[in-house]
């Protein structure tokens, strides 16, 4: 005891130590990685912090590589880390596959280091060679329902799956925790949301691909149909559920208000407790508004779905303790109103909800979100308009009626007046109009009073008048200037709107109180006078108004365009304008209006009569003013340049009242100007402008120098203009006249002056004249100057719209080209400040190129390109191109484009909007339209990042976003189209009296989102039909459809449909009729010739009856898949009410009146049938010699009254038909319809008609129908060659005519389906004369006979041309030896002189999913052999032949292409596979990895002749190719380059997947027993087994597995016995296969239970019984050392064992599970704790019988006593029992009871009891030994003092070692 007390303070001192030795201890690092997860081959940067920071940190860095069989990682530094770094952190580049890293630190000398950090990993979901990680099953979205399957490929055995979820903290753990750990395959559920990384490690080391998994609830959406109820109707609901499955159970609910919650309580509604297997329910006799809700469950115990959303069914009738009351109580509500919603009923609380249904999403929300809930009532006002439901809920839970509101947009009362202006005595017309308009508006009328400041005060018009039902009103004999208002009221209580702008009425005559004067007081006014507008009357303040119509509602006042001034307002006009101008008193008179026009100032124009004369020659000068007057006078002037005023002065010349002015002998350069003036020169107009009369002679003081001196000059010339002169002081001038002006500027505008030299280039006009102006007013020589323009190049692209990454060729003209261009290439990048693009050159071509083509590649998003051209030394530039885009769907992280609204169909006339989003805060919309490309501000109106406009028209057209930071967006192709017309239908259209009839309006696009009217069409003879809506359609249905009730008489309907908001409406339908054949007592329609049969030859007469005067007849008809509707105008003639027609073809119609007081008639249906033809039928077809011919000819309709003619046809061939000749004896016809010829040898025609005896009518001949014999006529026969037996379609086939005539003709008849062909040979071959030539590329089947000009038939030859059959490729070898040579043998029908044979090889082209064939070297010509060798043929390749004859010029399609296979791997093309083992399992997943020079690939296989592609069978991504098969598979694999190369082909055979199945006896131990396990596997293997214990993992549900002791190598054979097992335990195996291993999944766990208790786990039962009664509570208690559990439950069915937890079939409640079952059942329990043990196991018997046993359920030791009872279901304890053991009577007496004092072994066995003949089930009782108790007197006390010294001395050792590490590898768990 002393050595032990000594040991407690030396373990306690060394910790210490450890403490001081180790001052790093607490200093763990944070080990930061950037990024978590890799683009591929990206760089990594950790970074290790310490806390405390100190600069004498030394890190170091490693890599964590997975020990799978450790369970643990090591970590190895980092590849040229290993000394550390002073600095904190590392990048690692290059990485492109999932791996972990640690950090320490260390600092010191000797260094002492920090713990490592805690690992951290980069994740890539690249998967490698070596190890990969496949998902399954592969979809978007996996749910809680679904089981997971997770599996490991690659080169080792040994696997274990991880999981890192990011919780606080974080949590990284394997799949034995939270799934089913299976040899490579880890598979799992969840029964909540998550969201997780997961990933393998190999047992050599290796990351697999990373993969992010999120688990989702699965979701519930409710529908409800119809969501309007109509009075007990029936509702169905209908529950989906995602995801689908058969499994699911529906759970159905209604939802009632729960105010105490703010929410809903849920009742499930009858009948549904348990769910129904259907997702549908109908509610019926449903009254009032009701909400819904539904959920679904699976499984057992059921797992549930969330509670759908509530959908409620809405009615209208109001509930006798729930109401809802709206105010104002009109039929429509307006934006501006107040209203006011009260719910009545049952008092309490009460809440209000509000329904929205938008395009996008539905929104439920309560009063307060948008509104004012005081008590019992909501109060709101909407801005906007919208439509909703609304519905009271009380705090009792029940819902009011539903009322459906509509907010309409406040409408504006617009005011117009028929006249602007009074005339004396006319009335005006006041028209007041409400937009939007709608009726039932009454009107108010007011006089608009001047007020002030600046307004209106409105009077009503006299009292009589002032409210009008009319829209007009009319003002009497008005006089003087006034305005006028209006504005309207709808419904009560009454609605007012705004009052309208006030509308002016004007009037020329004066008030008497107010008065306007104007001065100057002069017709013509002009921009250069001041205007004063004078009032005068009785009053002292005053404003004066102007209005001018050429913008609306542009009425201001003086203050705002002038100047007031008490009584006077003074302006002037700078520009023309018209107005009219009056006076308003502050007493509210109006003054007379004075229409004022202000005309723009008179500017003369002066011209020369020529601006380039001779030397020396007169110039005329002539000067207009306009208007023209004689009043003016002409003041003619030279213009003098005057420098310093950069001007011209004038020096007058002369002047006169002529207009004309003649200057003589100018020699130089000069300018003139001229000017009028009138009122004896008080008004003068301006100059005119100065005209030029040039000369090219120079100045002796100023003269003008161009250079470069060259005939031509460019735009992209450096022009420079030098002045010389005797002056100081220069400038230089230039006129240019272009189509509509002149211009005359100074150089300072176009270019540079800099003393006497003017440079400039690029001119903004061509071609203009130039000339220098000196200081001392002298000019110059002038020179007329062109510059042409550089050629503008033209770019195009290719292609326009981009797949992504693909190249882009750009191709730049230069028109009119020439030699020595070079050619530069730009990025068009957007600048938005310039509204236009900067040109940034392309970085690998900023030197230009010679040619004219360059190609982009990599291209992923739309981008803009540009290019201009340079040529000569200095190098001279063109402008840049006009920018082309290339478009791409794609969008851009910094640009992107969408499109509202997001349909797939948008039409003309809606608004749409297209939205810029990405990192940029300024943007632009372009388009592209039919060549022309423009901005938004142009078609559309852009505000911030969005552009919204609206296209009348249909449109198609390109648009993208540009962003200030110069991005493109994706670009969207755009189609508007109109409206469509929606297609109406109507079921019935021959109604019953009174039946209903179904209208359809169907649109061209979906249905959805769409609002149908519905119409009924009225006949108006002016208009074809007026459109009426149907009652109840104003606000048109949702539903496409509508019943229309107690149809009586013939009428038409129509439709039309609305969508979006303002409503775009489609045109009306065609009108679409209902047809009954009763008459309307206002119109009835009558047919003659009243028969029941019209035939084509009638005249008809159609007679409209009734109480109108005036009528049209109209037809309906159906033919060839289109209707026609038609007035008897069109196809007859009408006569009053009567409409006759005849027709001359087969015709069925229906026809009715119409009248013009809009009734229609009765319908009639009309027929009008053709005459008769009749058909004959000849049997046979075939004659034997001599046989008789069976003539039948049938008349349709039959009828009794017809005779039968018959006849022979006989050959006409100059008139290429038949001559009808009578057959003997029959002459007068016959009464039968059959008639036979007798002895008929030869081919022979024959035909027949019908007649009727009275007034002999006759029906056209019968066709002609043959009788054919193979035997020849001695007057006519046919031979046809070549003679075989087959004949094919590359054949010439000649058929030769002989006999007695030497005028021929070959026939031919051909039957297809039910008709038959019956032409000549000139119809489809070549006739020279006995002789018919043809060939038929096509299949056919005919019958040929000749027909001679005496009349005589040959004999009949069947011909059958058959197709020439795509010929078929053999090669051998079909495994190549490398060099070998390859033999390909094509074969094919018909074997003939003329055909060749071509060879091909198969080169793969993965544009066309194909391949492409190229002729062989030695095969352009072809060959006649059928057989071809290809020589010393090394790789994989594919073949292919053709066959071709010349005679046709035929060939038959590529045959299929056969492959040659070669295991050696081509330099450019090579497949790998893996894993790389002996034998792949269908659980496999296999890549196929195609390597070489080629970006693109496809990987193909061939099994069982038939080729296909990995898109068929796996996936395809990028040059890889991944595939499981769930079946055994025998294949060839390989690949084909996008370069046309193969790669060495791979035999693949895909093994069954081994199932295992575990076996372990006995299922109950006795104690310390052996345990028989048997592993069996099915396909059987010699594999080896591992065997494990199946441990607890209660966190996830399941079990972990751990290798039983001695097992970690397997065993050979397949059963193992584990020894001295005493407690309830669970195992499991495996298989191992291949070399190196594979393990396959583990094997279902198997259970051996034990009754014996387990020191740390124990299960107790309540009631304390073996034998429970269905439906009885039962408890089962967990009792031991942990805080988790679980009770799992194993029972053995027929031919399987069932094993779940307690959470499926009871309720867990901690350590307590609580259950009961409906069924009965005998099954073993246990508890299983969170720590991995099990409890002893419990045999408990749930019986549906009345009886039980009452015996103790847990084992009764040996020497105790115990009672047996026995009871019923209703717990009575019974006498006159009996008891029997091991089905031996033990007792029976009336004790009740079985007590047996003191048991023994003997005791052990089943018991049961039988009370009056009801006997209980049995059960086991257990008798447990009692063990003897061990003589040892070993102290353990003695032994703990030895062994903690030994313990104290290794620790010191420990601490010794630890202070000298330095610089070590570590292996942590």
């Amino acid at each position: 005891m002393g050595g032990t007390l000594l040991c407690v303070p030396g373990v306690v001192l060394l910790g210490v130590l450890l403490c001081i030795g180790n001052p790093t201890a607490k200093s763990r690092p944070v080990l930061i990685v950037s990024p978590s997860w890799l683009s591929p081959g990206a760089s990594v940067t950790l970074n290790c912090e310490v806390k405390p920071s100190s600069e004498e940190w030394r890190f170091y860095w490693y890599q964590a590589v997975p020990e799978v069989s450790q369970n643990k990682y090591k970590y190895e530094p980092v590849p040229g880390r290993a000394d550390g770094t002073e600095e904190d952190f590392c990048r690692i580049k290059g990485q492109t596959h999932t791996a972990a890293y640690v950090c320490r630190a260390g600092r010191g000398i000797p260094e002492v280091f920090t713990p490592y950090s805690e690992m951290k990993f980069v994740w890539s979901g690249v998967s490698s060679s070596a190890a990969s990680l496949l998902l399954s099953p592969m979809k978007a979205k996996h749910y809680t329902v679904d089981e997971i399957q997770l599996t490991c490929r690659g080169a080792s055995a040994v696997w274990k799956v991880r999981r890192f979820r990011q919780y606080y903290p974080s949590d990284l753990s394997d799949c034995s925790v939270w799934g089913k750990m299976a040899g490579p395959t880890c598979t799992f559920s969840s029964r909540w949301y998550q969201k997780a990384v997961y990933w393998c490690e190999s047992g050599s080391g290796e990351f697999s691909n990373a993969v992010n998994i999120t688990i989702h609830p699965p979701r519930a959406v409710l529908t409800v149909s119809p969501p309007w109820l109509s009075p007990k109707a029936s509702t169905t609901l209908s529950c989906q559920v995602e995801p689908p499955s058969p499994l699911w159970r529906f759970y159905w609910y209604r939802a009632v208000p729960d105010q105490s919650k703010y929410s809903y309580r849920y009742d499930p509604l009858l009948g549904t407790q348990k769910g129904t297997a259907k997702n549908t329910y109908v509610t019926l006799g449903q009254k009032h508004t009701a909400g819904y809700a539904c959920r679904a469950g699976r499984g057992n115990p059921e797992i549930f779905t969330d509670y759908s959303k509530i959908t409620l069914s809405w009615s209208g009738e109001s509930h006798p303790t729930a109401s809802l009351m709206v105010s104002p109580a009109r039929e429509k509500l307006f934006t501006g109103d107040e209203i006011q919603l009260k719910c009545s009923g049952t008092p309490g609380l009460w809440r209000v909800r509000r329904f929205r249904q938008s395009s996008y999403n539905s929104d439920v929300s309560d009063c307060f979100s948008w509104g004012t809930m005081s008590g019992s009532s909501c109060t709101f006002h909407s801005r906007w308009q919208q439509t909703a439901v609304y519905w009271c809920e009380s705090g009792s839970g029940q819902l009011s009626n539903a009322i459906n509101i509509t907010v309409h947009a406040a409408p504006k009362a617009v005011l117009t007046a028929s006249t602007q202006w009074v005339r004396p005595g006319a009335p005006v017309t006041l028209r007041c109009e409400v937009k939007p308009s709608s009726p039932g508006w009454t009107f108010y009328w007011y006089r608009a009073v001047p007020g002030q400041p600046d307004t209106y005060k409105y009077l009503p018009l006299p009292e009589r008048t002032r409210e009008t039902l009319r829209s007009s009103y009319v003002i009497r004999d008005p006089k003087h200037t006034a305005g006028y208002a209006c504005r309207a009221a709808w419904g009560v209580p009454e609605y007012l709107t705004d009052y309208s702008e006030p509308k002016m009425v004007w009037s020329a005559e004066t008030f008497p109180a107010v008065a306007l004067t104007v001065s100057p007081a002069r017709d013509n006014l002009y921009t250069v006078d001041e205007v004063q507008l004078t009032c005068t009357g009785s009053t002292g303040d005053w404003r004066v108004r102007r209005f001018r119509p050429y913008y609306q509602s542009d009425v201001t006042d003086c203050s705002v365009w002038g100047t007031m001034t008490a009584s006077s307002c003074t302006f002037s006009s700078p520009q023309y304008h018209r107005g009219v101008y009056w006076c308003e008193s502050a007493s509210g008179k109006f003054s007379n209006a004075v229409n004022i026009t202000i005309l723009a100032t008179p500017k003369p124009v002066l011209t020369v009569s020529t601006s380039w004369p001779s030397p020396g020659a007169s110039v005329v000068l002539s000067c207009e003013v306009k208007p023209a007057s004689a009043e003016w006078r002409f003041y003619w002037s030279k213009a003098v340049p005057d420098l310093q005023q950069n001007n011209y002065r004038y020096q007058v010349l002369s002047d006169g009242v002529s207009g004309t002015h003649v200057v003589h002998g100018e020699t130089r350069t000069a300018v003139y100007a001229c000017r009028a003036g009138r009122e004896k020169g008080q008004y003068l107009t301006e100059y005119s402008e100065p005209k030029f009369v040039w000369s090219a002679d120079p100045h002796p003081a100023a003269s003008l120098i161009v250079s470069p001196d060259r005939d031509k000059l460019y735009i992209v010339d450096d022009i420079k203009l030098e002045c010389t002169g005797s002056s100081a002081d220069w400038r230089v001038r230039r006129f240019k006249q272009s189509y509509y002006k002149a211009d005359l500027s100074d150089c300072s505008s176009w270019g540079t002056m800099a003393g006497p030299s003017c440079t400039f280039t690029n001119p903004l006009y061509p071609r203009a004249v130039y000339w220098c102006e000196s200081g001392s007013g002298e000019f110059s020589n002038a020179v007329n100057i062109t510059v042409e323009p550089a050629p503008r190049p033209r770019l195009t692209a290719s292609p326009s719209w981009l797949s992504s990454g693909g190249p882009v060729s750009l191709i730049c003209e230069v028109k009119p080209s020439s030699a020595g261009w070079k050619y530069y290439w730009y990025k068009a990048v957007p600048l938005l400040s310039k509204k236009s693009y900067k040109y940034v050159p392309l970085h690998d071509v900023t030197v230009g190129t010679v040619k004219n083509v360059h190609i982009v590649h990599g291209l992923m998003h739309t981008a803009g390109y540009a290019c201009r051209g340079g040529k000569g030394k200095p190098e001279l530039f063109t402008e840049y191109s006009e920018p082309k885009i290339v478009w791409s769907a794609a969008s851009n992280p910094e640009a992107s484009l969408t499109v509202s609204p997001k349909r797939t169909k948008l039409f003309a006339n809606e608004k749409i909007q297209l939205s810029c989003t990405g990192s940029s805060a300024a943007w632009r919309v372009n388009r592209f339209r039919q060549s022309d490309s423009s901005n938004c501000t142009v078609w559309g109106k852009m505000t911030g990042s969005s552009c919204t406009f609206t296209n009348p028209e249909s449109d198609e057209a390109v648009y993208w976003c540009e962003s200030g930071s110069g991005k493109f967006s994706n670009a969207v192709n755009i189609t508007l189209k109109p409206a469509p017309r929606p297609l109406l239908t109507v079921s019935p259209s021959w109604p019953r009296h009174g039946a209903s009839i179904a209208l359809s309006c169907k649109v061209e696009s979906s249905s959805a989102g769409w609002r149908f009217y519905w119409y009924k069409a009225v006949p108006n003879r002016s208009k074809g039909y007026t459109y009426n809506l149907l009652p109840g359609s104003n606000k048109g249905t949702v539903q496409d459809s509508i019943v229309v009730r107690g149809q009586k008489h013939t009428a038409g309907y129509a439709c039309r449909a609305g969508i979006g908001s303002p409503e775009i409406f489609t045109n009306y339908s065609e009108p679409k009729m209902v047809w009954l054949a009763d008459s309307h007592p206002a119109a009835s329609l009558t047919v003659s010739p009243a028969r029941k049969k019209l035939y084509i030859v009638d005249d008809i007469k159609l007679e409209c009856k009734g109480r109108s005067a005036d009528w049209r007849v109209r037809r309906f008809s159906y033919l060839y898949g289109q209707s026609d509707s038609s007035d008897c105008s069109s196809w007859g003639a009408m006569t009053g009410s009567s409409c006759t027609f005849s027709s001359s073809k087969y015709h069925e119609s229906v026809y009715w009146c119409e009248s013009g007081s809009g009734k229609f008639s009765n319908a009639v249906n009309i027929t009008l049938n053709y005459s008769p033809t009749p058909t004959l039928s000849v049997s046979p077809w075939w004659l034997s010699p001599g046989a008789s011919v069976t003539l039948k000819c049938e008349v349709k309709p039959s009828s009794a009254e017809w005779r039968f003619y018959w006849y022979r046809a006989v050959p006409d061939p100059s008139q290429k038909n038949y001559t009808h000749d009578p057959l003997s004896n029959v002459t007068m016809g016959t009464v039968e319809d059959v008639y036979i010829v007798y002895g008929q040898r030869h081919t022979t025609g024959f035909s027949c008609r019908a007649g009727k005896p009275n007034e002999e009518y006759f029906t056209a001949y019968s066709e002609p129908r043959f009788v054919w014999s193979a035997d020849p006529h001695p007057a006519a026969s046919l031979t046809v060659s070549p003679d075989r037996d087959k004949l094919y379609i590359v054949d010439d086939i000649k058929l030769k005519c002989t006999g007695s005539s030497a005028d021929w003709r070959v026939r031919r008849v051909r039957q297809s389906y039910d008709q038959s062909d019956v032409s000549d040979c000139s119809g489809w071959g070549t006739m020279a004369g006995p002789l018919c030539t043809f060939s038929n590329l096509q299949y056919n089947v005919a019958l040929y006979w000749c027909e001679s000009g005496s009349g005589e038939f040959s004999n009949a030859v069947n011909i059958t041309m058959h197709l020439v059959q795509t010929p078929r490729l053999t090669v051998s070898p079909s495994w190549l030896s490398p060099g070998a040579a390859v033999t390909l043998r094509c074969e094919g029908e018909p074997q003939a002189a003329e055909r060749r044979f071509f060879w091909y090889k198969a080169v793969p082209d993965l544009s066309q999913i194909k391949f492409r064939y190229d002729l062989l070297p030695d095969s352009v010509d072809g060959t006649v052999e059928n057989s071809f060798v290809v020589h010393k043929q090394k790789h994989t390749a594919g073949y292919a032949c053709i066959a071709g004859w010349e005679n046709v010029e035929y060939s038959t399609n590529y045959s299929e292409p056969q492959f040659v296979w070669s295991a050696d791997a081509h330099p450019a093309a090579s497949l790998t596979v893996s894993p790389v083992r002996e034998k792949i399992f269908t659980f496999d997943e296999v890549h196929l990895q195609c390597t070489g020079s080629a970006a693109n690939w496809r990987v193909k296989r061939t099994a069982e002749s038939s080729a296909s592609d990995c898109s068929v069978w796996g996936v395809m991504t990028g040059s890889l190719c991944t595939f499981r098969s769930r079946w055994f598979h025998k294949a060839v694999y390989w690949c084909e380059s996008g370069s046309g190369e193969f790669s060495n082909a791979v035999n693949i055979t895909i093994h069954l997947a081994p199932m295992l199945r575990l076996t372990a006896s006995p299922s109950w131990l006795s104690h310390g027993a052996s345990v028989n396990l048997s592993c069996e596997v099915d396909p059987p293997s010699e594999e080896w087994r591992y065997w494990y214990e199946a441990v607890p993992d209660i966190s996830r549900n399941d079990y972990r597995y751990e290798l039983l002791p001695d097992q970690v190598n397997g065993t050979s054979q397949d059963s193992l016995i584990v020894h001295g097992q005493r407690h309830t335990a669970g195992y499991a195996c495996r298989v191992g296969y291949g070399n190196p291993e594979f393990l396959s999944r583990y094997s279902e766990p198997k259970f051996v239970c034990s009754s014996d208790p387990h020191p740390a786990a124990s299960l107790s039962v309540s009631p304390d019984r073996a034998q429970h009664f269905t439906s009885e509570p039962v408890t089962l208690s967990c009792g031991g050392n942990a805080a988790e559990w679980r009770v799992k439950v194993t029972r053995e069915l027929s031919f399987s064992s069932y094993t779940d937890s307690c959470s499926t079939w009871g309720a867990m409640n901690g350590s307590v599970c609580n259950f009961s079952s409906p069924q009965s059942y005998e099954a073993a329990f246990w508890c299983e704790s969170e720590s991995g043990e099990l409890s002893n196991a419990v045999n408990i018997t749930v019986q549906d019988g009345d009886l039980l046993l009452v015996s103790p359920v847990h084992p009764v030791t040996e020497g105790a006593p115990v009672t047996l009872s026995c009871v019923t279901r209703e717990q009575d304890k019974l006498s006159d029992v009996i008891f029997y053991h091991n089905d031996k009577l033990r007792q029976n007496d009336d004790r009740g009871e079985l007590t047996i004092s003191t048991v023994s072994q003997l005791d052990d066995g089943f018991y049961k009891c039988e009370h009056l003949g009801n006997v209980s089930p049995q059960s086991w009782v257990a008798i447990q030994a009692v063990l003897k108790q061990s003589s040892s007197s070993f102290s353990v006390m003695s032994a703990v003092g030895p062994i903690c010294g030994i313990i104290l001395v290794v620790l010191l050792l420990l601490l010794i070692r630890f202070i000298r590490l330095k610089g070590q590898t570590f292996i942590f768990l």
